[in-house]
């Protein structure tokens, strides 16, 4: 089903199970039998639909028949047993992806080998949700609101009692911490003392000394900071934040409803340096309206001139529960090849800057069906990042919005534990969102 719909619109085909009966009645001109021989291998089933569908459309996907979140992942188990090399050419033939595509995935798996990053399992890390913005994107899909400033702080209350709560559980089954993430929404939407507070129940919940682990704050919006709220996330040890353009041009901000100016972008990466930060994130996307090749150009031009430790490139996702997608519910079918160019133009510019792809993920509607590639200077990773892409860690979420998880490492699987994303209705079923917590500690038995 995924696979077909890289190619085709939910309403443009239709997939019949075939178990044996009479289904001749069922098909039309343009039917068509995959796996007539009964293969089991769900792998060649997918690469014969791959070449079916290739032939009817004219399209050929760069990714082949790899159609998941995380592509990285069945490459790095193969590396086990296998060279960086030797899995390249592994996955090209198995997926039929692009040699752009696996020479990616290499790249992206060799910087990881090479880091000496240990067993992940072994390890547990945080998610804090802060779901505020000050207006909201036309293309987010995310637990982010705009809201008064009574409202944080009927929200912040709830959120430190659930820290305070999780903590106390935390420590009877979770000792070594990798890192901490405060996402979003946009934390930096908080007073400086309401971040102060916030990092102080958690490093006193949980026993943390923050100044000691990975501690990464999104202050993705350039008209939330202030060298007020810097200097108190700087004091309470977070050496990482996120200052996200998304594009370096006036009118695309205008376009996708962001209430800043590029100037205003600038000037936070100013006070970001004058308060002492040494890894600075920059997201920027692929796709966004009215940009061509030259205008994304320019926006990541700039954001190397700026100096960004980490930059993330992203493919525009046009998910449901955005207004873009409200306005143009096929937007995400449209301009796949200047999109790829945009992608391609990354990789050369970010390499030639000295940057190394590192961690990777893909998201559905995405344009092109193409991915999100996040790029450091050697050194600078985020840990987070890479944790939480390679889904064998226990990560703790905690506020509206938060999807912790429970990591087996003895069945190689996952259980979800999530919250309700409005942060009223958290609010509202607070209590329930506290029995969920015991989830972590019953689930470690």
């Amino acid at each position: 089903m995924e696979l077909a719909r890289v190619f085709l619109p939910d309403d443009g085909f239709e997939i019949i199970s075939y178990n044996g009966s009479t289904i001749a009645h069922l098909l039309g001109e343009n039917s068509f039998f995959i796996n007539e021989a009964g293969s089991s291998d769900r792998d060649e089933i997918k690469r014969e639909m791959y070449k079916l569908l290739c032939g009817l459309t004219g399209k050929r996907p760069p990714w082949g028949t790899l159609t998941g979140v995380r592509p990285l992942k069945p490459a790095l188990a193969l590396c086990g047993d296998h060279s960086v090399s030797e899995m390249e050419n592994i996955i090209r033939d198995k997926y039929l992806m692009s040699r752009d595509k696996s020479s990616l995935i290499a790249d992206i798996a060799d910087y990881q080998l090479s880091q000496g990053l240990g067993d992940p399992s072994s390890r547990y890390s945080i998610y804090v949700g802060i779901p505020f913005c000050p207006t909201r994107c036309a293309y987010c899909s995310f637990a982010s609101n705009v809201a008064s400033k009574e409202a944080h702080v009927r929200y912040l209350t709830d959120l430190l009692k659930e820290i305070g709560y999780m903590g106390e559980l935390a420590k009877q089954k979770y000792t070594d911490i990798d890192s901490i993430y405060i996402g979003g929404g946009t934390p930096t939407t908080l007073s400086a003392d309401q971040l102060s507070a916030m990092l102080d129940k958690i490093s006193n919940s949980f026993g943390i000394d923050l100044s000691k682990v990975e501690l990464t704050v999104e202050a993705g919006r350039p008209d939330t900071i202030t060298e007020e709220k810097l200097n108190a996330l700087k004091a309470h040890g977070t050496d990482r934040i996120s200052i996200n353009p998304q594009s370096m041009k006036d009118r695309t901000l205008e376009l996708i409803g962001r209430d800043h100016t590029s100037d205003d972008i600038r000037q936070g990466f100013k006070i970001a340096r004058q308060t002492g930060f040494d890894v600075i994130n920059a997201d920027l996307i692929a796709g966004l309206p009215e940009e061509e090749l030259e205008d994304f150009r320019a926006s990541l031009s700039e954001i190397i001139e700026l100096g960004a430790e980490n930059i993330t490139i992203h493919t525009l996702s046009v998910k449901k529960g955005s207004r873009l997608k409200e306005h143009d519910p096929v937007y995400y079918r449209k301009n796949a090849e200047t999109v790829s160019g945009m992608l391609d133009l990354s990789r050369q510019m970010l390499t030639e800057a000295g940057y190394r792809p590192y961690y990777i993920y893909r998201q559905k509607h995405q344009i092109g069906a193409l991915e999100n590639v996040g790029w450091c200077l050697p050194g600078t990773h985020s840990i987070y990042n890479i944790r939480i892409m390679e889904d064998k860690q226990t990560i703790i979420g905690l506020g509206a919005g938060a999807v912790g998880k429970v990591y087996f490492p003895e069945q190689d699987r996952i259980e979800r534990i999530a919250n309700v994303s409005n942060y009223q209705i958290y609010s509202e079923r607070f209590d329930e969102m506290m029995d969920r917590k015991k989830l972590y500690i019953d689930y470690r038995r």
